[in-house]
């Protein structure tokens, strides 16, 4: 009589603790992810951060001769390829090349003017561009992508348009006529 008593409690608690073993391992693969995507997005604001600090320290070699610390730029760099993802990887490579790039073409003279400055300038902030939007895809999870960097100038393109001259055919002199209309 007390078998199938003792048969009923043990298989409940075989149960329960197979129910706590299950539930244990789906919180640690939660917390793990959760873990992980916060590594990410702090990986992420930090090239972010050092990409901005990496063109300041570019454009004082360009205008200074200062030579850029790099030791930031690469360990943010090196965080992003142990956490982060292909896409996301990929963009960041782009933004070091761009860098790079510029740097050199900076420390050899090809880039000594504020025209040159300004188009090194527009190849780093669209590579800054496309990494956030890689991020905010693979990291965030916002499918929108953003157009503008929230301290980007125009591009000099732009800048070189609004800086000409304009001349319209259809202007009108807004000087006050002395004639009279019975003179003209």
């Amino acid at each position: 009589m007390w078998l199938p008593i003792i048969a009923s409690s043990a298989g409940g608690a075989a149960v329960t603790l197979l129910g706590v073993a299950a539930g244990g391992f789906i919180a640690g693969r939660s917390q793990t992810r959760q873990w992980i995507r916060d590594k990410q997005i702090g990986a992420c604001t930090a090239i972010i951060e050092e990409s901005t600090q990496m063109q300041l320290a570019l454009l004082r070699q360009q205008r200074h001769g200062h030579e850029p610390d790099w030791t930031a730029w690469n360990q943010a760099l090196a965080v992003t390829w142990l956490v982060g993802i292909p896409e996301v990887i990929d963009a960041a490579a782009k933004m070091d090349r761009a860098f790079w790039i510029n740097g050199t073409r900076i420390k050899t003279g090809q880039v000594s003017d504020d025209d040159a400055w300004a188009l090194a300038r527009d190849q780093m902030e669209s590579a800054r561009l496309d990494f956030i939007n890689a991020a905010r895809r693979n990291i965030v999870r916002y499918l929108v992508p953003v157009t503008d960097l929230p301290v980007a100038r125009p591009p000099h393109s732009e800048l070189i348009r609004l800086s000409q001259p304009t001349c319209h055919a259809d202007t009108v002199n807004d000087a006050p006529s002395t004639a009279r209309a019975d003179e003209q």
